[in-house]
């Protein structure tokens, strides 16, 4: 009996956290299989073989290597964006949601560095209307840092002798770039080394 038979003896309920699961573990693997390779390099054979099912399998959760490519674009797009939206219940003054993202926003990058890469180096390989609403996303992060940088500029938290888009840019540039910043010889920082250390060092940039 194939995978997709014993789903489909399963109740719904069943089936459906079944194939989310599923989901979960092709997305895992496909990463670890794209870091390695790159996305050109990857076949979904070889994604099929790091599940263990058959490749005819494994369309029955996506449809193309590029809508898997999608899909952790999408999450990780998901992930970055929910923390924007929990720092922001947290009602705190602009400068400080500003660097409470960041620093959540780094420790996610520095867990999450595979995906991060992907997300970074890999989305050009996408076409058509998902590569137009990937598109959409880095526009998304951008507008939410500089309505926070703008906020911060009126309410004197921040200097007002640079453009807040200049800002922006600075401040997209030093968190995108985090997840390179483990030394690979020397002192070991911890995550939570890094993160403090890129909040302090924009916090002393942006200051009036």
């Amino acid at each position: 009996m194939t995978s997709v038979e014993v789903i489909a003896k399963r109740p719904p309920a069943a089936r459906k956290t079944q194939r989310r699961n599923r989901d979960q573990v092709v997305l895992e693997e496909a990463i670890h299989v794209i870091s390695e390779r790159g996305y050109a390099g990857t076949s979904i054979q070889e994604v099929a073989d790091r599940v263990g099912v058959l490749k005819g399998s494994l369309y029955h959760y996506f449809s193309s290597k590029e809508e898997l490519l999608f899909r952790i674009l999408e999450q990780s797009h998901k992930e970055t964006t929910d923390i924007a939206e929990e720092v922001a219940q947290l009602g705190l003054p602009p400068l400080e949601e500003l660097l409470e993202y960041l620093k959540r926003s780094s420790l996610w990058y520095i867990a999450n560095v595979q995906r991060a890469n992907i997300f970074f180096t890999e989305m050009r390989n996408l076409t058509g209307d998902r590569l137009a609403e990937a598109k959409t996303w880095g526009r998304y992060f951008e507008s939410h840092i500089q309505r926070l940088v703008t906020s911060a500029q009126e309410s004197g938290e921040i200097r007002s002798d640079q453009d807040p888009r200049l800002i922006t840019r600075f401040v997209i540039g030093a968190v995108n770039n985090v997840r390179d910043w483990p030394s690979r010889s020397g002192k070991k920082f911890s995550a939570t080394d890094i993160a403090e250390a890129l909040v302090a060092l924009v916090r002393n940039a942006v200051a009036p």
